[in-house]
């Protein structure tokens, strides 16, 4: 019984080894050619890792008439100290279930083949040369008792010699139906591997070793790619670390999201299906949908406040500046009354009186003001409902308008009409003008993401990415799209998107919300015609919104 018969693919049927009856030589040759050269097509065209592995021993059994067979794989660790990986085994006789790695020494059979780069031949590996430096392990055989007698044990190499891999094969049968159940009959129908048999397995190693190395190779290049792909989202969200873990989460709910429209029997999405590919595709471009801030000014990007702290600073000096001119100012006009020789002493009392009411009505309003100018400030707070706009606005106005004198001798406003502009955002920290900067991230994506030469499987990673503020409405940004042109893949990381913005308590500008009270606007979104209605509600039923807490 094989472990991995389920991984191997239909195989060309095995050429016959021969007999009385059989053909000629040259025809059996003519047909293991053509047999080799069929698995070679077969083992060229596969990209599964584990199928590829599975096809390769499968191969070299049939081929060989083998009984049982291991594939090991030889890897590198940062210290460049190879290993052993077990990655394949099967067995016509028995079940064979084994997964382990050893270091690569000439003490075993493979490990000697790993290191020597030499095929090895055994009749009866349970008779070694007393002088051999390896030693055959029967730990195996004890614990399935199983008897292994003839071994053949075969390097893959890549193209520049190198070792990348171990075949090797045990027992092969006169007759491929045997199954070798008791010593007995090992004996009786086990038999050696010829210069034939070997010739044959060390010609399917060498098409085996180069399809092997194109896959690890493609391998390592998706993994480079991947951490590529990874180490952007990162950087990204190191520029902002308010929102970091944002697109780590987006991810994760609009992949769960879509695995779970997957496994929808009814509605509007039963039809719907994410493909492995679809769902890679949709992966990195949730990983990336943000990639174009980039593009955004740091400040902006990582605005915490309407004014920043350094900025508003500088206005709290220049109220603290102009409050001490007052007081100097009304010091020497009290200063003025007194020495006015043309005042009674009745009416120099009265213009004092009056002075210091209108200096410190001065004060209180300004202070009054500087205090509600920091109230202002918090992004948390709306401008109008919870500051009241008239009142805001007249203090905003007296501020445009009080002036104080520089060290240069310059009269300047304490406050300015772009800090004022700043002042009445109603909720969060940007401006018109930096809110429109923020939305072109969204464009920015796309025309990153475009210079990458995508394959076919995932040239839709930058129109998704761009598309997650879209709006089944029209009114999203940048290309105002309607429902039938957004990317189904988009409109499932805007319910994420919004979903992990709501709740995220990373934010310094609002309050995070509830899982409940998040849900209840999303469902207003959906109804108002802007998000999928069917997907919002697939992503509520199946609890999809609970891995943001995870």
């Amino acid at each position: 019984m094989t472990t991995d018969a389920a991984l191997v693919p239909t195989l060309p049927a095995p050429p016959a080894t021969g007999s009385a009856a059989s053909p000629t030589e040259g025809a059996i040759a003519v047909r293991r050619l053509r047999y080799l050269s069929e698995i070679g097509l077969a083992l060229s065209a596969e990209r599964d890792i584990q199928r590829l592995l599975a096809m390769i021993l499968s191969a070299s059994r049939e081929l060989t008439t083998s009984d049982g067979g291991t594939l090991y794989i030889v890897e590198k660790g940062a210290d460049d100290q190879k290993t052993l990986f077990f990655r394949a085994a099967q067995n016509d006789s028995i079940t064979v279930d084994t997964n382990m790695s050893f270091a690569v020494t000439r003490s075993s059979l493979a490990g000697y083949a790993a290191l020597s780069g030499e095929i090895l031949r055994f009749d009866d590996v349970y008779h070694l040369p007393a002088d051999a430096p390896y030693k055959f392990n029967s730990s195996f055989d004890a614990e399935h008792g199983y008897l292994t007698k003839s071994v053949l044990v075969v390097p893959l190499k890549d193209h520049n010699g190198e070792v990348i891999g171990v075949l090797q094969l045990i027992n092969r049968k006169r007759r491929r139906e045997t199954l070798l159940r008791d010593p007995a009959t090992v004996e009786r129908e086990v038999i050696a591997f010829d210069d034939e048999m070997t010739e044959l397995a060390a010609t399917l190693a060498s098409q085996a070793a180069v399809a092997l190395n194109n896959t690890l190779l493609l391998r390592e290049i998706e993994e480079l790619f991947e951490a590529l792909v990874e180490a952007a989202s990162s950087a990204i969200e190191d520029r902002d670390p308010t929102t970091s873990g944002h697109s780590r989460r987006v991810t994760q709910l609009t992949l769960e999201l879509a695995r779970a429209i997957n496994g929808a029997g009814a509605g509007p999405l039963a039809g719907a299906q994410f493909s492995p590919a679809q769902l890679k595709e949709l992966r990195y471009a949730s990983l990336l949908h943000d990639f174009g801030k980039i593009g955004v000014r740091e400040n902006v990007l990582t605005k915490s406040q309407k004014i920043e702290a350094p900025h508003f600073e500088a206005i709290q000096n220049r109220i603290l500046t102009l409050r001490a001119q007052w007081e100097t100012q009304s010091a020497r006009a009290q200063l003025a009354i007194a020495r006015d020789q043309t005042l009674s002493p009745h009416q120099k009392e009265s213009a004092t009186v009056t002075a210091e009411a209108d200096f410190a009505a001065r004060i209180a309003q300004l202070d009054s003001d500087a205090q509600l100018l920091a109230q202002l400030n918090d992004p948390a707070l709306d401008f109008v409902s919870d500051q009241g706009g008239d009142t805001a606005i007249l203090a905003l106005e007296r501020l445009q308008q009080a002036q104080f004198c520089t060290a240069q001798g310059h009269d300047e406003p304490i406050l300015h009409p772009e800090e004022a502009l700043a002042l009445q955002v109603r909720r969060g920290t940007l401006t018109p003008d930096e809110f429109r900067q923020i939305k072109d991230h969204a464009q920015m994506s796309f025309e990153f993401l475009s210079q990458i030469p995508w394959t076919a499987t995932l040239k839709n990673v930058p129109s998704i990415a761009r598309s997650h503020h879209e709006r089944n409405d029209g009114s999203g940004y940048p290309q105002g799209l309607t429902e039938s042109e957004i990317p189904i893949g988009a409109k499932l990381m805007a319910i994420a998107d919004v979903y992990d913005a709501l709740t995220a308590s990373d934010r310094p500008y609002k309050r995070a919300l509830s899982p409940e009270k998040a849900l209840q606007i999303l469902q207003s979104e959906a109804q108002a015609g802007k998000l999928d209605a069917a997907a919002l509600q697939i992503f509520i039923d199946r609890e999809v919104w609970k891995l943001a807490g995870e």
